[in-house]
């Protein structure tokens, strides 16, 4: 059996033997009784991780950004209240099915909201808001499913990135190549890809690689609000790792997220708040203090002890 799996825990209790890939060359092999997640890590990423998840620092949060009350979609959610300011990370755990990308969706205009309401920055929001709309008001979305939602695979590296806001680079219907190229190199330099080639074609760079040109593209129409659904899917612990530490800058400079993840771990780790959805309905999000593994568990399957 050849078991592939970023899930270095499930690694260890399963194989025998192991074997590192990096940027397409085997780099490590031995014993998984010999060796240590640590060192399994380092091999992965090709340097020492000294922390996973970035301090979380005491910071005075901005004001609200997106408000929903009681939203409800064509089946899921149903009846979802939040608030979300700047400044914040706010997680949604769950189970799958739960409807949390349908919350995402409806909110970027990607679902029909058959009730409730929308705010963004204080201003009531249309129901029947296309995600260009969104767009305009700088709302970003990332899919859960980057190779069929979130990418052009066989487009290049610019044009990943600039599509959502090719305006920045135009001029009466004319697009200013030489501009998108220079800008594309700057974010490359700035989410640490490794190529800095702009015409290349995403599909050529690895998951992580194409996870950071997603997550560039709401970096480059500036979006203030983003709705992350899965960022850290199927990527290296590596790219992880970097990831959690631009989220945390993101939050920093005012940014809010709205962020959908599994792993529960991840959620504490990275978020300040955290809500849990339970069969289409959104719980109330409290401080990540408040919260544990076990008890988001036991608030995702409805358990009655929560």
């Amino acid at each position: 059996i050849i078991y592939i799996s970023h899930f270095l825990e499930e690694v260890r209790r399963i194989a025998d033997r192991y074997t590192v890939l990096r940027d397409g060359r085997s780099v490590a092999t031995g014993l998984i009784a010999d060796t240590t997640t640590a060192t399994i890590i380092t091999q992965m990423i090709g340097r020492e991780l000294n922390e996973m998840f970035p301090r979380r620092e005491a910071r005075e949060l901005g004001p609200v950004l997106l408000e929903l009350n009681s939203l409800s979609g064509r089946v899921v959610p149903k009846d979802a209240s939040l608030t979300l300011r700047r400044g914040e990370i706010l997680g949604i755990a769950g189970l799958v099915g739960a409807g949390r990308t349908e919350l995402l969706r409806a909110i970027f205009g990607l679902d029909p909201i058959r009730s409730g309401a929308i705010s963004i920055a204080s201003v009531l929001s249309d129901r029947r808001a296309s995600p260009r709309e969104r767009i305009r008001g700088k709302v970003g979305f990332l899919s859960e499913d980057r190779k069929t939602e979130g990418l052009a695979l066989a487009r290049s590296i610019e044009d990943n990135l600039t599509y959502s806001a090719l305006g920045r680079h135009s001029r009466f219907g004319w697009i200013d190549l030489k501009a998108r190229s220079r800008e594309t190199v700057r974010w490359l330099d700035a989410l640490q890809v490794s190529t800095r080639d702009p015409k290349r074609p995403v599909y050529t760079l690895s998951g992580g690689n194409q996870q950071k040109i997603a997550l560039g593209r709401l970096l480059h129409q500036d979006a203030d609000l983003l709705l992350l659904d899965e960022p850290t899917r199927g990527i290296d612990v590596g790219s992880k790792a970097e990831i959690y530490r631009l989220l945390r800058d993101l939050a920093a400079r005012g940014k809010a997220i709205l962020m959908i993840g599994s792993d529960d771990h991840e959620l504490l780790g990275i978020c300040d708040r955290i809500a849990v959805m339970s069969r289409g309905k959104l719980g109330s999000a409290r401080s990540v203090e408040q919260w544990s593994e076990h008890s988001i568990m036991e608030k995702a399957i409805g358990s009655s002890a929560l």
